[in-house]
């Protein structure tokens, strides 16, 4: 099968043939009967000189001569019943009677008789040209005759002309046909390496069309089209990332609660079956375990509750519940707590009264997690501290490597990868989440082995609020 630039150029080359075939084979014949036409034109011209002459001559014969020599024509005389009275070419002896002739017998029914004829006398084709004419009380006819081969030479010649000027038409023609069929191969290679492009993702490879307007819209369609697919294909590749996180971040959940919820359950169990197993077992030690299966599974109540915290904070299904309130109040109730609960601990705090809109239970949430924080990764006293609206928790314990900090607010992540009960890793996310939904911005200062600091600085409240 032809390609296009081969086809166009099959079809272009075959009509051109065909138009010059046409073209040719009409201008030959009407040149030709142009010719004709114009010799006929001279020689009726020629007749009417002869004739407004030769009703003045007394010699017929010699002007009959003359006449022939100085139009360059031959010229002949008829009587009025064809018999040949005077010839400028031949002898009369060898003249037939020309009254059954073509171009006589014309003559006789309107002013000129024409005919094209071979002269059995003079050996050659002739165009004749006859008309009757008077002198004095008799008619005559008066012929004027040209050798055909003369009118022909000269219709050869003109038509030489215009053949040269078709093949000249024709070569043009071709040579703009081997650049049309050049300038569309060029297009359509062009528009295959935008396809190969498109089909190979490269969107931003550059492609220029200029042949014709088709091919440029062309063009300007497959830019808008590599743009489309590279905009589709950057949302299939977040798409993709999107998922291969939340696949990630699943596995990190169940490896998580398989983990953390493994002692626990694993506690209760242990201390069940003892006591089914052991009827007449010690009624302090029945309660003891009874102690432990209670602890245990609370820690697990606790565990559930905080991974469904997590899942509300992350697809923003808690709702902000905004009232004002005094900051350092808060931080105070929740230090005083953590006296209670870690009675071995050391926490001091020091704080101002400072005023702010936001919802009292989430930052009750942020302080704990904070504080808790820092218990789990120090030994020391914990240093909580609000001045100047900024909020910081500082401990003295193992630290944070630097390329750590980074992911220490990740979910299920933790340092040196430690677990303890009820942790999950999912503090510092809690903190992260909370802080966002409230546009504040956790902040990490740390040194491996030296301690951290965790701070936020906290929204002032305009005076109108």
């Amino acid at each position: 099968m032809l390609r296009l630039h081969q086809y166009i150029a099959k079809q272009l080359t075959l009509m051109i043939a065909v138009l010059v075939c046409i073209f040719g084979t009409a201008s030959y014949f009407f040149c030709k009967q142009m010719e004709l036409d114009r010799y006929e034109n001279l020689l009726k011209t020629t007749l009417n000189i002869i004739k407004s002459s030769i009703i003045y001559k007394s010699d017929l014969d010699d002007y009959v001569k003359e006449a022939g020599k100085s139009s360059g024509m031959r010229v002949t005389l008829f009587g009025d019943d064809g018999m040949v009275l005077a010839d400028s070419a031949a002898e009369l002896e060898v003249m037939e009677n020309h009254n059954n002739r073509l171009e006589i017998m014309q003559a006789r029914l309107k002013e000129y008789g024409t005919a094209v004829r071979y002269s059995h006398t003079l050996k050659e084709d002739f165009l004749n040209v006859a008309s009757r004419v008077k002198i004095g009380e008799t008619f005559y006819f008066v012929r004027v005759t040209t050798p055909l081969n003369l009118v022909m030479k000269s219709f050869y010649l003109i038509w030489t002309s215009i053949v040269v000027i078709f093949a000249s038409v024709l070569f043009i023609g071709f040579f703009w046909i081997n650049r049309f069929s050049k300038n569309i191969r060029n297009e359509v290679m062009t528009l295959n390496a935008a396809f190969d492009a498109l089909a190979n993702k490269d969107y931003k490879r550059e492609f220029h069309f200029g042949f014709a307007r088709e091919f440029i819209e062309i063009g300007v369609y497959l830019k808008k089209l590599g743009k489309r697919l590279e905009k589709r294909a950057k949302q299939k590749r977040k798409y993709t990332a999107k998922i291969k996180l939340m696949s990630r971040q699943k596995s990190d959940i169940i490896s998580a609660i398989s983990h953390e919820f493994k002692n626990p359950i694993a506690s209760v169990i242990g201390y069940a079956q003892t006591l089914n197993e052991d009827e007449n077992i010690d009624a302090a030690i029945r309660k003891k375990f009874l102690e432990k299966i209670e602890k245990n599974s609370r820690k697990i109540s606790e565990m559930i509750d905080r991974l469904s915290l997590a899942v509300k904070l992350e697809s923003a299904d808690l709702p902000l519940q905004v009232s004002e309130f005094d900051f350092d109040m808060l931080a105070k109730e929740v230090v005083s707590s953590f006296g209670i609960s870690e009675p071995s601990r050391v926490v001091e705090y020091d704080g101002e009264t400072t005023m702010v809109k936001a919802d009292v239970q989430m930052m009750e949430i942020v302080i704990i997690n904070l504080i808790g924080n820092a218990l789990k990764y120090s030994e020391g006293v914990v240093h909580v501290k609000l001045k100047d609206r900024i909020f910081s928790v500082i401990d003295n314990g193992i630290g944070i490597a630097e390329e750590e900090i980074g992911k220490i607010t990740d979910k299920f992540y933790r340092v040196d990868g430690r677990s303890w009960d009820n942790s999950l890793g999912l503090g510092l996310t809690f903190v992260s989440y909370i802080l966002k939904m409230h546009a504040l911005e956790l902040k990490i200062k740390s040194k491996l082995n030296e301690g951290s600091e965790f701070s936020f600085e906290l929204l002032k409240i305009s005076e109108e609020s």
